[in-house]
């Protein structure tokens, strides 16, 4: 049985928490379709007020995940990257996953996409009003490193062990990381601390069983793959660059442009 408006604007009401108003609703009118009316436009505006403030929200959303960029799976290219299942990462846009507290590793060489989907799922979990952080797997490593000399080391994992989701972008990608790969328990600490809580993707141009020579810790590793992998989802993209098929269509672009100049300059 459909729901009255007189119902729906309660329930509105009470969702913006404005219990006055929802009292004074006792004062409109009786007659039936005066009162429907009134409700019926008090409804739509209520909406609006609603709907703004979701969008607030998940803009301040947007802006506290602190990506570089705002990719959306609108904009991937899945007839080009045929090396990835698109019903496999349309599931995954459901996030529901990320309810059920498990992880996402993407792994495939540099180009193939993984920064744009883990970029855009976390993208959608903000739509969903979720808490969500992104940052470069050199970045945290770096930021964290340094949070050893002057003690905020506790303040600042705290950064990233309690978003609902949080993005480490291109382990293994970045010479950065490789400056403090003895510090892999950093890294380990956040994924320990997150494990089975909260869900973190993680993406790398390295295959798994190269990422210990990366980090420079055999043992804190293992565990680390442990923690990611236990309930979690691998995806290998073994498809081709999109940054290098894109590099070569602009240099055939140009060349055909400077053919087409040539042949007018001699033509003149």
């Amino acid at each position: 049985m459909p729901v009255d408006v007189e119902t729906r604007v309660r329930e509105l009401l009470e969702t913006l928490k404005m219990p006055v108003a929802i009292t004074a609703m006792a004062s409109l009118p009786d007659d039936p379709a005066r009162r429907v009316a009134i409700l019926e436009g008090i409804e739509h505006l209520l909406r609006a007020e609603i709907s703004d403030r979701r969008e607030r929200r998940i803009v301040r959303r947007i802006e506290a995940a602190r990506f570089a960029d705002k990719p959306t799976l609108e904009s991937f290219d899945f007839a080009f990257q045929t090396g990835i299942d698109r019903a496999t990462v349309m599931d995954m846009a459901t996030l529901n996953w990320v309810d059920r507290r498990e992880d996402l590793v993407l792994i495939g060489q540099s180009g193939v996409g993984k920064s744009h989907i883990a970029k855009a799922l976390a993208m959608i979990g903000c739509g969903q009003e979720r808490s969500v952080r992104y940052t470069t797997c050199a970045n945290m490593l770096a930021a964290l490193h340094a949070s050893l000399a002057d003690g905020t080391l506790r303040t600042l994992l705290k950064t990233y062990i309690h978003p609902e989701l949080l993005v480490v972008d291109d382990l293994g990608y970045d010479p950065i990381e490789q400056e403090h790969a003895r510090e892999a328990q950093l890294l380990y600490k956040v994924l320990e601390a997150r494990h089975g809580k909260v869900s973190t993707i993680v993406t790398s141009n390295l295959p798994a069983e190269k990422w210990a020579e990366y980090l420079g810790n055999h043992y804190l590793t293992v565990a680390l793959l442990d923690r990611l992998l236990y309930n979690g989802t691998v995806l290998v993209i073994e498809g081709p660059s999109y940054r290098l098929a894109r590099h070569k269509e602009r240099a055939k672009e140009r060349a055909t442009k400077g053919k087409k100049a040539e042949a007018g300059a001699v033509t003149d």
